[in-house]
Formats: structure tokens, sequence, C-alpha cells
């Protein structure tokens, strides 16, 4: 139910290949809420209607996976299963909530807006071969680049908060979670390596931020984040990281670049479609603050 739609479960394959990877994914399927109701007064019993996957991830956030294709009559049980989730995870001091929809799901967005939950972004998911020799740009004189570690890890954090100034990469996420919180979060995204991750320096001031992920069993890296600071703009930086993100991909001995970027932030679209990412899917980006 979760996987497919309603009147239409996904196929057994599907499922199983789920369960199967949702350890590496860091999934516990025995997590799952249901919903019950009765189709008439004259059922003695309930049958399923409804079901939510709850994932917890660290930095305090959680993502909710189900089907969002539904009808009217499910709509009241959604709710209140949406709402018991919600607060229970927030008493466990769960700050954040999120649920990723496809543009199409009118009626999914109009049932969490009313559940408290705001839209943050369209999110355009993009995708990309990297060239097989791809080089970094050489960096300007005076520039470096650093590895993340725990002795650079608060340089790092300093970086990330002054790339979010007056960035157009969700802006309504700005200030929303404490940024140890927003660092636990990008560690956790695919598979961690500290190697992938570089700050971009002048005079051992950042300049921009670059943060690489593996995906498992794949001949893919992630693009978890890019950003530069506001004073650095519109000095090409933004070109020099994504050919290093390039080469550090080749270096992997993978040849996939993925990313998702706000659709508003024309900038980053430009620079991404001009190194031959190709849009692959869409989806709403809803969050609810649990704290509120």
């Amino acid at each position: 139910m979760i996987l497919g739609s309603p009147g239409q479960p996904a196929p057994a394959a599907q499922v199983a290949e789920f369960i199967n990877s949702s350890p590496q994914r860091r999934i516990d399927v025995q997590g799952i809420w249901v919903a019950e109701g009765k189709a008439s007064a004259a059922e003695t019993s309930g049958r399923l209607i409804w079901a939510v996957l709850p994932i917890l991830n660290p930095g305090k956030t959680l993502l909710l996976l189900t089907s969002f294709r539904m009808d009217d009559s499910v709509v009241p049980a959604v709710s209140r299963l949406v709402a018991e989730i919600c607060g229970h995870f927030a008493r466990q001091g769960v700050q954040l909530a999120q649920v990723l929809l496809e543009p199409q799901h009118d009626s999914a967005r109009r049932l969490f807006a009313t559940a408290g939950f705001i839209d943050i972004a369209e999110l355009i998911y993009l995708q990309g071969q990297v060239p097989r020799h791809a080089k970094s740009a050489a960096v300007p004189q005076g520039m470096r680049w650093l590895d993340y570690s725990a002795e650079t890890h608060g340089l790092f954090a300093e970086a990330i908060l002054q790339t979010y100034r007056d960035s157009l990469d969700c802006p309504a996420l700005s200030g929303l979670r404490d940024i140890e919180d927003v660092i636990s979060g990008h560690q956790a995204t695919g598979q961690f390596d500290p190697t992938l991750w570089r700050l971009l320096l002048q005079d051992d001031r950042p300049m921009g931020v670059l943060l690489l992920s593996g995906i498992p069993q794949s001949d893919g890296t992630e693009l978890v984040y890019l950003g530069v600071v506001p004073e650095a703009r519109g000095r090409g930086l933004g070109t020099i990281l994504m050919r290093h993100a390039m080469e550090l991909t080749l270096r992997e001995h993978k040849r996939r670049l993925s990313l998702a970027v706000d659709s508003r932030n024309g900038p980053a679209l430009k620079l991404y479609y001009r190194f031959g990412m190709q849009q692959v899917a869409t989806r709403w980006a809803m969050i609810r603050d649990l704290r509120v």
C-alpha cells in the first residue's frame, strides 16, 4: 500500500526489494503505522485503509513515506494517523517532519496543509554522466581545498551557515534547524566519506562548500550540498566546485552524479544544466515544525 496506490498495491518483487534493502538504508519497516476503517456498519472488523512508514533520520527529522493517491473516504483517517505520528515523534524530540509529494497529488498536498505542513520548495531531481576525463578547474591564486575532519568540523559548520545567507535554495528552511543537526543530516545521506567533503578556502576563509556522498551499490555519487558565501558569488566558484565534484566522482570509480535543487534557484539550475545534468523527477517538499 505504501509503495503503490489505493486499489493498486506495489508488485511483490518491489516490496521484497524494499524490505531487503531497508537495513542498509537505515529504515525500520517494523515501524509502520496503519489506519483501519469499515466499509459499512454491518462489518464486524475494520479493514486496512491506509499505512505510513515514518523514517527517522539523524538531525531530529522525520520523513513520512506513504501512498499519496487518496479518495475522500480515507481523508479523515489519514488526518488522524498523521496527527498521531507527529505527536508521537515530537514527544521523542524530533523537530521537523517532512513529506515529498509528486506534483499531481493535489489532494495529498491539501491534506498535509490542513495537518500543519507548509510548502518548502518544488524540488527538481537532476542526474548526469561524468565525462571520463573530467578534471578539476585550477583554483585561483591564494585558494586551496580543505578536507573535512574532526579538527575542521567547526570551519565547515561556519562555512555552511555563511552560504545559507540570501540563498535561493529552500530559503524557508533557514534557521529552522541547529547547524549540528544540519550536518548530522548531511552525513546520513548515502554513504558518508569525509574525503568527499571539501571547503574552498581563500586566505583560510571559506569561499565555497562541496559535500558529496557515495550511493551504495550504484555507479553514482550524490551532490548533497553545494554553496558559495555571498561575498564570493558571481566569481565562477560554482563552476570550480562542480568540476571538483566530477573529479571526485571519477576518483571513486563512479560515473553518475545526482542532486536535488529548488526550482526557484535559477543560478544553480543554470550551473547544473551547463554541466549536462538532466531532470529525472520533481517533488513538492512540505514540512511541519513539531516544536510548535
